[in-house]
């Protein structure tokens, strides 16, 4: 079995991505799912979202999972805004739209799920 199943932090390369989804200044995205074949996800991203940055609000077709592993932000769902802190997690279900912006630096986990 020659099948890839996993990534080392350091070996995966990300990049700048400015103004992502319409959001405001430039997040540092790298996709831990690179290279791997998964019927389930379709990325894994482990993003820097500096101090005032943001994703802006999107709708889904798919489910998406945020997962903030360090910092504080503002998560907005269908416009309803909720504070985030470390180690709160959200997911946006099918149908519905999701923003975020970093109130401070942070590291943010975004995970996308396949239907």
């Amino acid at each position: 079995m020659n099948e890839k199943f996993m990534n080392r932090f350091d070996e995966v390369k990300g990049g700048p991505a400015a103004e992502c989804h319409g959001g405001k200044g430039t997040l540092f995205c790298r996709d831990m799912l690179k290279g791997i074949k998964s019927e389930r996800f379709y990325f894994f991203h482990h993003d820097i979202v500096p101090k005032g940055v943001s994703i802006g609000e999107h709708p889904h077709t798919t489910e998406e999972i945020y997962y903030l592993t360090e910092g504080e932000g503002v998560l907005v769902t269908d416009g309803v805004e909720y504070p985030l802190k470390s180690g709160d997690f959200s997911i946006c279900l099918k149908g519905h739209s999701h923003a975020f912006t970093a109130t401070e630096d942070c590291v943010l986990i975004v995970v996308g799920v396949r239907e």
